[in-house]
């Protein structure tokens, strides 16, 4: 499917990142073009080439570089997306290679996809999707969870976990269940269902285009363009924009601002978070905790994933998630540990009806014990942002710099909107531009508001912050 002149290209392409840690491997690449391919919602390049960079613009060497390389990447994407409407995007593994290949190529091909689909999750979500079978949305369910699972364990571990103990047997009835321990169990049954999962979501994307098409048929007016339209450097934009798409979206030299409009919502004017520093130091941690910070009852769920030293106190963790989250510190907190709350002195005395202790005396190495379970973290008493921290693993400090944020998923919600019920309100007023309130609310979420936005660039602007804490 890709020529040895297109995979030269796309590898030099890849060499002109200015951040590589940011930039996605070979294989990443792949994976998030096919990904792109089989999305039933156009997305135009000035959104999807960004994130290959992490946010950051190549340095091409000259014009007839970036000539050559944007048709090379117009070339495969429209290549691709023929074969998906053709039923020819097929999974580029082999069964030899998933029992016997190089696993390090599939987990990067797997992760680019993880991140096209990212830019529409809402189009994999069963949820969204209330008319179609049961069975259909259990088995759309499934697949996304096998792409999740393979991206990052951590995050459907108590799902696989339940897991029947016969089902790898049943699945693998000529391998010895003993020699492998569960985690193994669980990848061996992710990797084989990998192929059924991608050719589930590539028939539950034609459901939706043919839907979405049949709408545009009956419509007065086309207001999208079609999305099996091809992008050709000289070809109209398809946004409409009366420019020539090289001179348009396919410009890279408009990508960072263009980009940059989608992403602001985590930029903003934080508060001072660092504290008065005192004269003793304490002693050097030898161990990070892993932490995963959820907002509860977050539908779909809002999350990070975290690194901070055994020493850091509950003071300092507050202002960790503060930043990681993207909330403006301009309310009350506590933390909820056992039935003990731990919030700031200043704070105790607004706290009528109960006794707390003073969250600046507390580290983590100090409660390992009683933190182990899990704890709470509530931000602004009035919207009651309840978030569950869960202890994942301890890990041995290596040569990094802590706090860190690892991933996580989906925007941080406006603050006063009235706690997360509020905000899923919102976020269905805002799908429905018939609603009274819509246009309320459209004005005060402002049009750059991107629910599902948390990439690569946020968590590279998130962990600048980070280190800003001393």
């Amino acid at each position: 499917m890709i020529t040895a002149k297109q995979k030269k290209l796309l590898k030099q392409f890849l060499t002109l990142a200015p951040e590589p840690e940011l930039t996605f491997t070979y294989d990443e690449l792949l994976g998030y073009l096919f990904g792109l391919a089989m999305t039933p919602d156009i997305i135009l390049p000035s959104e999807w080439l960004p994130v290959i960079f992490g946010d950051e613009t190549p340095v091409y060497n000259s014009m007839e570089e970036m000539e050559e390389i944007m048709n090379c990447l117009t070339e495969i994407y429209n290549g691709f997306t023929d074969n998906f409407h053709n039923n020819a995007l097929d999974f580029p593994f082999t069964e030899e290679f998933l029992m016997a290949g190089d696993m390090a190529t599939l987990y990067e091909w797997v992760s680019g996809l993880d991140e096209a689909l990212a830019l529409r999750d809402e189009l994999w979500d069963p949820m969204e999707f209330p008319k179609i079978s049961e069975k259909k949305a259990e088995e759309l369910f499934y697949s996304m969870m096998v792409i999740q699972g393979l991206v990052d364990p951590l995050e459907v571990a108590d799902f696989f976990n339940a897991m029947p103990e016969n089902t790898f047997k049943e699945a693998f009835p000529d391998v010895d269940d003993d020699e492998l321990d569960r985690e193994m169990q669980i990848q061996a049954l992710l990797l084989a269902s990998l192929p059924l999962s991608i050719d589930t979501l590539q028939k539950h994307a034609k459901r939706v285009e043919k839907k979405r098409q049949k709408g545009l048929q009956n419509s007065p007016v086309h207001l999208v363009p079609n999305r099996t339209t091809k992008i050709g450097r000289n070809e109209p934009c398809p946004c409409k924009s009366g420019k020539k798409y090289k001179k348009c979206c396919g410009a890279p030299s408009d990508i960072s601002s263009a980009s940059r409009k989608k992403s602001n919502i985590i930029q903003g004017n934080f508060p001072q978070y660092g504290k008065e520093q005192t004269t003793a130091k304490p002693a050097p941690s030898t161990s990070v905790f892993q932490l995963k910070v959820g907002l509860k009852n977050a539908k779909p769920p809002i999350w990070r994933r975290i690194l901070v030293e055994e020493q850091t106190t509950l003071a300092r963790l507050h202002d960790i998630i503060q930043i990681a989250m993207g909330w403006t510190n301009t309310h009350l907190h506590m933390f909820i540990i056992g039935n003990t709350f731990f919030c700031p002195p200043e704070e105790n005395d607004n706290q009528d009806n109960f006794e707390s202790k003073n969250e600046d005396d507390f580290t983590l190495g100090d409660l390992e014990e009683k933190i182990r379970d899990g704890f709470q973290y509530v931000y602004d008493f009035g919207d009651d942002w309840m978030h569950q921290i869960t202890v994942e693993k301890v890990l041995p400090v290596e040569d990094e710099h802590y706090p860190m944020v690892l991933t996580g998923r989906r925007t941080c919600p406006p603050e006063d909107i009235g706690g997360i019920y509020g905000y899923m309100r919102a976020l269905e007023i805002l799908d429905d531009p018939e609603d009274e309130e819509y246009g309320e609310l459209r004005e005060w979420f402002g049009d750059g508001f991107d629910p599902s936005l948390f990439r690569k660039p946020q968590i590279t602007k998130i962990n600048a912050l980070l280190k800003k804490l001393t």
